[in-house]
This record gives C-alpha cells, sequence and structure tokens, in this order.
C-alpha cells in the first residue's frame, strides 16, 4: 500500500528508525555515518571522537529494525 507521500509504510518505518537513532546520537554528541556499500548489514554507525584512556574514537556499528519503531507508533514501548 502506497500512503499519498509516496512511501510505503515499511519505507516509512526504516526512516523513522534512522531519525531516531540520528536524533539519540545528536543527544548523546555522536557522529553518525552511513557506509556507501550494505555488505555487512550495517545501515548506520557511531563513532566517538577521541576520548581518554586506552580506547581513543570508539566506533559501534548499526542494524536498524524498524519492527521495534512499529511498536513505539502503537504505543507498546512508550
Amino acid at each position: 500500500m502506497i500512503t499519498s507521500w509516496g512511501m510505503e509504510p515499511n519505507q516509512q518505518l526504516e526512516q523513522l528508525s534512522r531519525a531516531y537513532v540520528r536524533a539519540v546520537a545528536a543527544v548523546a554528541g555522536l557522529a553518525v555515518y552511513e557506509p556507501d556499500v550494505d555488505h555487512d548489514s550495517v545501515d548506520l554507525g557511531l563513532a566517538a571522537r577521541g576520548g581518554p584512556g586506552v580506547l581513543r574514537s570508539p566506533r559501534l556499528e548499526l542494524q536498524t529494525a524498524h519492527r521495534m519503531m512499529e511498536r513505539i507508533a502503537r504505543r507498546e514501548l512508550l
């Protein structure tokens, strides 16, 4: 089913889940990156700059799951 905006509901949920990750990362002061090619099912990555100690500039790669956004949209997780 296509909505009036031309996106299917799953496409909308995928975009919402990416926006949610970006919003949380912004609050945490992390950079978000998106790999050009999706070889390893990595949708987005988070990166911190610098940092004290042995671990410098840590990164975390993510695979977004829009199923979680469906539950949030139904207000099951609020």
